[in-house]
Parts: structure tokens; C-alpha cells; sequence
């Protein structure tokens, strides 16, 4: 069975298009919580991880999962740069993004969605958990445990992503074989075949 996770700014039907052009693949997902309760307790009989964004972070960070092949869509291991991480993203824009979050939360998302190139849930936005995804993105780094993990990573970017541009990838994933969609930072939503096609091989 296939655990899909999804990614900040969005919930669990992210994966809805995905999963319906997998067909008859079993598969589940989680929630973060950013539009309505979390659900985030793992499930048995699990085969294969897949992580858009921070989902992916998300699923790395599972040291229970470690064993699993895991895949990432529009992925990274850390999102900030450093001096031994870049180009990636400026730490001033994440600040930015944090400082308004809480006060105008909905203009935060929409034009994340708009950078993304995909619409979010419509329901009520939960603020506490949005800013604490935040959070994550500033202080998460998961290359050590990316490195040490024994069972296979694929990768799956966007050649026109603009939350995660091509450069990013291309350094932060150095010498591994990353298969690239002409899509941006939704893939899952704008190239669901494409992305169905990847995960069945």
C-alpha cells in the first residue's frame, strides 16, 4: 500500500488526481492539519512512501519508515540555504511568510497557491498549524538521514517549480537521477498521469 503525504498550504485531497489515475493501487494518506484535524497516525502494510514538499520532509523524518522506499515530488532535503546548502531559499522569505501568517492568513496562501499553480482546500485554514509548518521548513534538515537510509529514494521535480526552482534540486540532490516534468510546484495536481505513470514504475 502506497502512504501519500502532502505538502504545507495544502491537505490530504492534494492527492486525490493521483490516486484516481492509480486506479485499483491501494494507497492512503495523512494530514498535516493545516484545514481540519491532523491525521497523521501511521498505517500498516505499507510498500512505498510518497512526499510532495514537506510531506516529503515529513516521511524522512520517520525513522520507523526508514526501511521503505520513499519518493519525493517538488522535494528537498532542507528547504533554507547555508553555507554548505545553496542556491536554495533565502532565509528572509520563510520570515516573511511566518510574520503575516497569523494576521493574514489567507492572503499567505493565495499567493503561495498562485507561486505553486495550484488552488488549495477551501475549508477554514487552521493558523497554529500553518505557522508550525513554517517553522518546520526553517529548521528541518534531513540529508544525514537521507543519506543513511537503506531502502531506494526517487525523485520527481518540476522544470518550471518556482517554490523549489531547478537549481535548488539539481545541488541539493547531486548525483542522484531525478526525472523531470515540464510542470511547476503542484505536479501531483497539473501532471497526475504523469505522476501515476512514475510511482507504478
Amino acid at each position: 500500500m502506497i502512504l501519500f503525504v502532502h505538502g504545507w498550504g495544502y491537505d490530504a485531497s492534494f492527492w486525490d488526481p493521483v490516486r484516481a489515475a492509480l486506479g485499483d493501487v491501494p494507497s492512503t494518506v495523512l494530514d498535516l492539519g493545516y484545514f481540519g484535524a491532523a491525521e497523521t497516525t501511521l498505517p500498516h502494510g505499507l510498500t512505498l512512501l510518497v512526499g510532495h514538499s514537506l510531506g516529503f520532509l515529513w516521511l524522512a523524518r520517520q525513522s520507523a519508515l526508514e526501511h521503505l522506499p520513499l519518493v519525493g515530488i517538488n522535494a528537498f532535503p532542507r528547504f533554507l540555504e547555508a553555507d554548505d546548502y545553496h542556491p536554495a531559499v533565502a532565509a528572509r522569505v520563510l520570515e516573511r511568510m511566518r510574520r503575516r501568517v497569523l494576521s493574514d492568513t489567507r492572503n499567505v496562501l493565495e499567493d503561495f497557491w498562485t507561486r505553486a499553480g495550484a488552488t488549495g482546500p477551501d475549508g477554514a485554514p487552521n493558523k497554529a498549524a500553518l505557522a508550525e509548518g513554517l517553522d518546520h521548513l526553517a529548521a528541518w534538515d534531513e540529508r544525514e538521514n537521507l543519506a543513511s537510509r537503506a531502502s531506494p529514494t526517487r525523485l520527481i521535480a518540476g522544470e518550471e517549480d518556482a517554490i523549489v526552482p531547478a537549481a535548488m534540486t539539481e545541488m541539493a540532490f547531486r548525483g542522484s537521477e531525478i526525472a523531470w516534468l515540464p510542470g511547476g510546484h503542484a505536479l501531483p495536481r497539473s501532471h497526475a498521469a504523469d505522476i501515476a505513470r512514475l510511482i507504478r514504475a
